[in-house]
């Protein structure tokens, strides 16, 4: 069967279509047809011709399979050292084959690789910092799932994300008018607690424009108002756009680049339309990878930067602590054992943890700070990053992976886990749910909310 009625090689791209494809729950039709979905082997062929560049082929061909990549991988440590989740083998046995065998692979080839980049790397490059060739084996599964996501072999729930990337511009079904009056909503809603709150929209040459995660105005709206709070309570001059206010990815997830390049030149828009002095992202970290760290690239800017300068939630909080914009109780300060998460895309691949350890200092009393262990750079991702939390058909495979930071949370023996992340929230969230360690897990907003010192003009 060369196209099925959902999955197909075709991307999502009405809302009729989107529909549809979240009718079929569970993927449950889209799967079956998958497995009868035929390889388009001149279509990946043309696909490797254009776009697999030297710098991948060349990785490819000096891989000198030493195994130095192993123990840096989480799902190799947490599957008692399975040979077959060693970083290596992983991307040899799969873009490697497809390239040696010059893209003339069948259905069942591709729904291994499917497997394999979905549910066994979540593309955290924490393997590129051990290889001794310099070899980023989490940059190659992104290759990957490209060349998967043109031929139709993606998980269902990450063809669902790109399509509302591409009808919504956004990852979930969010309207502007749907965002317009959850911003008036959360408003209405805290006036009486904050006088004077206040979430400007479209506000021309402000200090800030802010952005963020759809879930939050979706499922967390409460979250947006404790952005505007904490903004309120800084004095800052800032808005949020009508349009171009969502900076995630899923079609990063999915490998679908074209919805990535719309999605980002969408905020960029707004970037020029409002002319903001900075822009700051919301506590996500894909959202600040898709924006800012690889986003320039989709979006075809020679600089590699977006259009002003655009900073994560954590540089901003760290910023207002340091000058005195936000000022804590030093009797609400944190006094239980705490440990935090560091994300994949600000700080191993954007180098922000400095960051996030300087609001510690500030927000926690002094020895109830646990790090884990490793920490930083080297921390292992959460087991949910990549778009593998919200992937059904790979939950087994996912909550096996929640083990290596169930350990490491563990052994800080920290009842408080601080999670400045969606997706590292979202899978600790899990980790709670199927492991049962008695913790708690926070984002910073709620937190800081509940410790700064507030102005009495400001008072409620």
């Amino acid at each position: 069967m060369p196209e099925g009625k959902f999955c197909n090689k075709k991307p999502v791209n009405t809302e009729e279509d989107l529909k549809s494809l979240l009718a079929d729950k569970g993927g449950k039709q889209y799967y079956m047809e998958m497995a009868e979905l035929e390889v388009d082997v001149q279509k990946l062929q043309d696909a490797l011709r254009r776009t697999c560049a030297s710098r991948t082929l060349t990785w490819l061909e000096i891989c000198a399979r030493c195994g130095m990549c192993a123990e840096s991988c989480f799902f190799y440590r947490i599957s008692n050292r399975d040979p077959e989740q060693v970083p290596a083998f992983k991307i040899q046995s799969t873009l490697g084959e497809i390239v040696r065998r010059k893209g003339n692979v069948d259905n069942a080839f591709m729904r291994r690789a499917m497997e394999y980049a979905w549910a066994r790397c979540t593309c955290c490059n924490r393997c590129g910092m051990f290889c001794p060739n310099g070899i980023d084996t989490g940059v190659m599964f992104s290759y990957l799932r490209g060349l998967l996501y043109a031929q139709g072999f993606v998980p269902w729930e990450l063809k669902i994300g790109a399509g509302m990337h591409r009808v919504y511009r956004a990852q979930m079904d969010v309207t502007s008018e749907d965002w317009l009056e959850t911003c008036e909503w959360m408003v209405e809603e805290n006036s009486e607690t904050w006088p004077g709150l206040d979430i400007p929209v479209d506000r021309q040459d402000a200090d800030i424009m802010y952005t963020l995660n759809a879930r939050e105005p979706k499922h967390y709206p409460e979250d947006v108002a404790e952005a505007a709070i904490l903004f309120h309570l800084a004095g800052e001059n800032w808005t949020v756009p009508s349009e171009g206010w969502e900076q995630t990815s899923l079609a990063m997830f999915a490998g679908d680049w074209e919805a990535c390049k719309l999605s980002v030149e969408n905020v960029y828009a707004a970037i020029e339309r409002l002319r903001p002095k900075r822009v700051i992202g919301t506590e996500c970290g894909h959202a600040h990878r898709a924006t800012v760290v690889e986003g320039p690239y989709w979006a075809g800017r020679p600089d590699g930067k977006p259009p002003t300068e655009y900073i994560h939630y954590v540089e901003w909080v760290a910023e207002a602590l340091r000058t005195g914009k936000l000022k804590i109780d030093p009797d609400k300060k944190i006094k239980e054992k705490v440990t935090l998460q560091d994300s994949c895309n600000y700080v191993r691949n954007h180098g922000l943890a400095k960051y996030t350890r300087e609001i510690m200092s500030y927000i926690v009393e002094e020895g109830c700070f646990v790090e884990m262990t490793p920490n930083r750079e080297y921390n292992y991702c959460c087991g949910g990053g990549g778009g593998f939390n919200g992937i059904g058909l790979f939950r087994a495979q996912r909550n096996q992976a929640l083990k290596a930071k169930r350990d490491q949370i563990a052994a800080t023996k920290a009842s408080l886990v601080i999670a400045p992340c969606h997706n590292c929230w979202d899978a600790i969230r899990d980790l709670e749910e199927e492991y049962r360690l008695g913790i708690r897990w926070t984002f910073l907003k709620p937190l800081l909310i509940s410790m700064v010192i507030v102005p009495e003009h400001l008072a409620g």
